[in-house]
This record gives structure tokens, C-alpha cells and sequence, in this order.
């Protein structure tokens, strides 16, 4: 195969690729900017942060009870 061949063959690869590669970079800044201007609309986050502040009042309900049963099992020792 001859160098300039070589060259045309290459060039025309790179050409090809570098229309997809456009593409592809151009995609990937557009959500780029749309993931920057507003993370808190993304799916995943909306359902992770409900996720998050669900388990939080869990928690504080499961204490409240737990103090509560506490404070009954205290009552039930003294009374008897």
C-alpha cells in the first residue's frame, strides 16, 4: 500500500468518525448542562432525597416509640 493511500484511508476514517464524535460530544454536553442547571430534577435524586427524608421520620417514630415503651416499662417496675 502506498503512504498516500495510507494517508486517504486514514483521513477518511477520521472524518467519519469525527462526524459521530461531534455528535456524541454535542449529546453529551447538552446533558451536561442539563444535569448543572437543575440536578434536582433528575428522577434518580427526587426519589433518593423522598427515599432519604422517609427513613429519617422512620427513625424519629421508631425512637418516640421505643422512649414511650421505655418510660411504660419503668411505670409497670415502680408500680408493682
Amino acid at each position: 500500500m502506498d503512504q498516500k493511500d495510507k494517508t486517504i484511508t486514514s483521513y477518511d476514517k477520521s472524518r467519519e468518525f469525527g462526524a459521530m464524535g461531534q455528535l456524541l460530544r454535542e449529546l453529551q454536553e447538552e446533558e451536561m448542562e442539563q444535569n448543572e442547571s437543575s440536578p434536582a430534577e433528575i428522577p434518580e435524586v427526587k426519589i433518593v432525597k423522598n427515599t432519604t427524608e422517609i427513613m429519617a421520620e422512620i427513625n424519629a417514630t421508631l425512637k418516640e416509640i421505643a422512649e414511650t415503651q421505655k418510660s411504660i416499662l419503668e411505670e409497670i417496675k415502680r408500680s408493682k
